[in-house]
């Protein structure tokens, strides 16, 4: 696949923010030029549509279609108000409402058309640049060690660590097969095995010398009782996924028999008391599970986001995607309030579809992400798939949604 550039990928950004823009302005112009009056005519609207359409004659056929469909609805929801509020608020303050309303959704296009540059110049003082690693630092850190990320994801998860869960659980589909060195999702039912192991750990391990060390027993589980109760219910691939994510959260195989931790999540999971040791005898020690929820998915995220040159195809897109979404949906939150009558233009799927896979893809550069942007995948059909599923209504996500919008307006106001 071609790797664009980021001078390639800016235009298309910018592309829809730039005809969305003057349509709100000159809308605004003519709400300010009407006379309160003639708020409830509703032929000057209609008036005014059918003048706008005749001007776009000469323009690209899909820009064209584009600005019609949304002028309409944007005066659809003008006339909506009118009819809404008429009968208890004064003409003139309806429409002192819409221009205020306008205005605000003119800012907020504003924002996201100035969040980044074309060349990235300066680029560590735009907003695009300092929101990415204001989220990285909640749920997706880069340090300069595996412990280090580790122990910063731990002590994020206590506020954030269902949407850090999320990170790693797309809830759609991706029909490719990713190849075998890179690190897979985790479907709701390897997280159910995932659970399991932690279970077994906790309550009934046994313990053998450690492979690696023999003044050392480790806690292990029997493979077959982890296995066995998922068996019917485990696909294929799935199963050769969870091979992958054992090893992955740093656990190890013994004999085709045992699955027990290796000692290096013995050793980035000590501080957090997730193992203790015991003294057996005068040449040996015991080491005790104490594992939380947490404890093996977070090993997991952590080495994702320690070393990300090996990442699947389906969790780059969906990592990506849900960074873009925090983004906008930040950045609506800061300029766009739920009562603005056109709020629901900027979270309809159609308007989302038309900006978030190209910020998707400007996130993922080194600068910023770090992930492969050829992995993100260009469908219409995907796109719709994985924005309409992401899981905005996760309470933490939701949190962190207002953590990031009080950062955007700290930005602006330095």
């Amino acid at each position: 696949m071609v790797r664009e550039s980021w001078m390639e990928i800016y235009p298309y950004y910018q592309n829809y923010i730039q005809n969305m823009r003057p349509l709100f302005e000159q809308s605004n112009r003519f709400m300010q030029d009407i006379l309160p009056e003639d708020l409830e005519d509703k032929t000057k609207i209609t008036e005014y549509l059918t003048e706008e359409e005749k001007r776009s004659v000469g323009k690209v056929k899909a820009i064209s279609e584009f600005s019609a469909m949304y002028r309409r609805d944007i005066f659809t929801r003008i006339w909506d108000c009118v009819e809404d509020l008429r009968s208890t608020t004064d003409l003139e303050e309806i429409r002192d409402i819409v221009i205020d309303d306008f205005e605000d959704s003119i800012e907020f296009l504003d924002f996201l058309s100035t969040i980044t540059s074309p060349e990235q110049f300066n680029y560590e003082s735009t907003p695009l640049f300092l929101i990415v690693q204001y989220i990285q630092e909640q749920i997706f850190p880069r340090r300069n060690s595996l412990q280090e990320v580790y122990d910063h994801l731990i002590e994020k998860s206590v506020e954030y660590y269902e949407t850090q869960r999320h990170l790693l659980m797309p809830t759609s589909s991706y029909r490719e097969k990713d190849e075998s060195f890179e690190s897979p999702a985790l479907s709701p039912l390897l997280f159910k095995i995932i659970n399991e192991i932690t279970s077994l750990f906790n309550l009934d391990p046994n313990f053998l010398e450690s492979p690696k060390d023999e003044t050392i027993e480790i806690p292990v589980v029997l493979k077959d009782e982890v296995f066995l109760p998922f068996i019917d219910s485990v696909a294929n691939n799935e199963l050769i996924n969870l091979q992958q994510i054992l090893k992955r959260m740093e656990l190890q195989l013994i004999h085709d028999i045992f699955i027990g931790p290796t000692m290096n999540l013995i050793r980035v999971g000590e501080p957090h008391n997730y193992f203790s040791r015991e003294k057996i005898s005068d040449s040996k020690e015991r080491i005790k599970p104490q594992l939380s929820n947490e404890t093996l998915v977070l090993i997991y995220l952590a080495k994702l986001s320690y070393k990300r040159g090996f990442i699947s195809k389906e969790l780059i897109n969906w990592i990506s995607s849900i960074f873009s979404l925090l983004i906008y949906n930040a950045s609506l939150l800061t300029f766009v309030s739920e009562e603005n009558i056109f709020y629901t233009i900027f979270t309809d799927l159609k308007t989302e579809e038309k900006i978030l896979p190209y910020m998707m893809k400007l996130i993922c550069f080194d600068k910023y992400l770090g992930i492969d942007r050829t992995k993100i995948r260009d469908s219409v059909q995907y796109r719709k798939e994985i924005f309409s599923s992401i899981g905005s209504q996760i309470q933490s996500m939701k949190k962190l949604i207002v953590e990031i919008s009080k950062y955007i307006t700290s930005i602006i106001e330095e």
